[in-house]
């Protein structure tokens, strides 16, 4: 039953009292595991079947892996599984670092996988998550990457509620330099939301790390500036997007000003669980800087919020620009902010526990009430049939704020695959 050794059985035994020692060599834990089962006659065969079980079982973990990574790691745990990959956390074995190894196994997996290697390939900063290394068979892709033990944004903000201005701004800083780095070499997430936020471990010091590139662009040259592909999440896509307009990297800030105004309101500043009317909402670029969260928020973090949620992009604030702004560079107090009632917000609970971008799991927040106990179902993205609906409006009405541009023939609108653009 695929044993390194074989199991000694003795059979045709009454009333015994003898050890029946399997010896069995895990190949999933690379560890040897000895059982000793003190049996009878009556209990000899249903041992061996449940034994027999958990073998098949450690089997069909062992064809997850080739034996150049038996041989180099320590396969620890299984963090989780996808449509066309799975997630297993892993220990060097000889420098004991541990690691997240991420495995494609599908050829349709390969495609949708291929833009984020090819980009993490080429990036090296702290606030993005590294890929360390990958291996690659004919049926597989082993990708080692950085582990983070953190978690991610979206679970912080939902357990603690709104961050002070302190906290908000330590956060932006490092998810502001995570992106000029990328815009500096030419790549637009176009993905960015807290769920893509991981901290790097469970400390109060931990770093923020940016992840999940499949839904990212690279340009290929200096003037390939302009994109078309309609991707993201919902509540995180900038107008020009939503207008079907061609775009720049200037959709990354607007999605770094919604993640601000969640920071510090605690709940997002376009919301509404029928499509349409959320995307009319975003075109109009509509949202409130006046409850009573908003007051114990100083001019400057208002200010910065309007800059990066500008309707017109050629408005809007740049990484750069952001990394300056005077609220961004300002020596912060941390004092206790006030707790708003209802726990972050109605739409925040309602968008956590319906249309939120992780797996499945259960998160709770102690300023929630009730509703606060979520579980996170998988990804919503942009469909093209919800932006189509829009367009009798938008030629009707115009679409505020943001210049007409022509929906040009770009070499960008065809780099994705359809199913990479919005549902991967």
């Amino acid at each position: 039953m695929g044993c390194v050794e074989s199991k000694k059985i003795i059979e045709n035994v009454t009333n015994s009292d003898i050890k029946t020692v399997y010896h069995i060599e895990d190949a999933f834990f690379e560890k040897e595991v000895k059982c000793e089962l003190r049996v009878t006659e009556a209990a000899n065969l249903a041992e061996k079947i449940k034994l027999d079980r958990q073998i098949n079982k450690n089997n069909k973990y062992k064809t997850k892996y080739d034996a150049r990574i038996l041989a180099k790691y320590d396969v620890l745990a299984l963090i989780g599984k996808g449509t066309f990959s799975m997630v297993a956390r892993v220990e060097n074995k000889q420098t004991k670092q541990p690691y997240a190894i991420k495995i494609i196994e599908s050829e349709e997996g390969r495609e949708a996988f291929e833009v984020e290697l090819a980009i993490l390939r080429r990036v090296k900063c702290p606030y993005i998550v590294q890929l360390i290394e990958v291996f690659e068979s004919v049926d597989k892709i082993y990708m080692v990457m950085e582990l983070a033990t953190g978690g991610d944004l979206f679970d912080k903000v939902q357990s603690r509620g709104p961050f002070s201005e302190k906290e908000a701004v330590n956060v932006l800083k490092m998810v502001l330099e995570g992106v000029k780095y990328l815009h500096n070499l030419g790549i637009t997430h176009r993905n960015l939301k807290p769920d893509n936020l991981l901290y790097y471990h469970p400390g109060s010091d931990s770093k923020l790390m940016i992840t999940d590139f499949g839904l990212a662009h690279s340009r290929r040259s200096a003037d390939d500036i302009l994109m078309q592909t309609i991707c993201g999440t919902p509540e995180y896509v900038a107008p020009e997007m939503v207008a079907r307009q061609p775009y720049t990297n200037a959709v990354d800030l607007w999605a770094v000003g919604v993640i601000t105004y969640i920071l510090l309101r605690g709940d997002f500043p376009f919301f509404d669980e029928d499509r349409i009317r959320l995307y009319k909402k975003i075109l109009r670029g509509k949202y409130s800087l006046s409850d009573e969260v908003w007051v114990e928020v100083s001019e400057n973090g208002r200010d910065f919020v309007r800059q990066a949620l500008q309707v017109d992009p050629t408005l809007r604030l740049t990484a750069v620009e952001a990394l300056r702004h005077q609220w961004i560079l300002a020596t912060h107090q941390s004092p206790k902010r006030k707790q708003s009632s209802g726990g972050g917000g109605e739409s925040w609970s309602r968008r956590s526990s319906a249309h939120s971008s992780r797996s499945l799991r259960s998160s709770h927040s102690s300023r929630s009430g009730p509703s606060s106990s979520t579980r996170r179902p998988p990804s919503a993205r942009v469909l093209p049939h919800h932006l189509e609906s829009l367009e009798g409006a938008l030629s009707m009405h115009g679409t505020p704020g943001i210049p007409p541009t022509p929906l040009l023939h770009h070499p960008c609108s065809t780099r994705h695959p359809p199913h990479s653009s919005w549902e991967r």
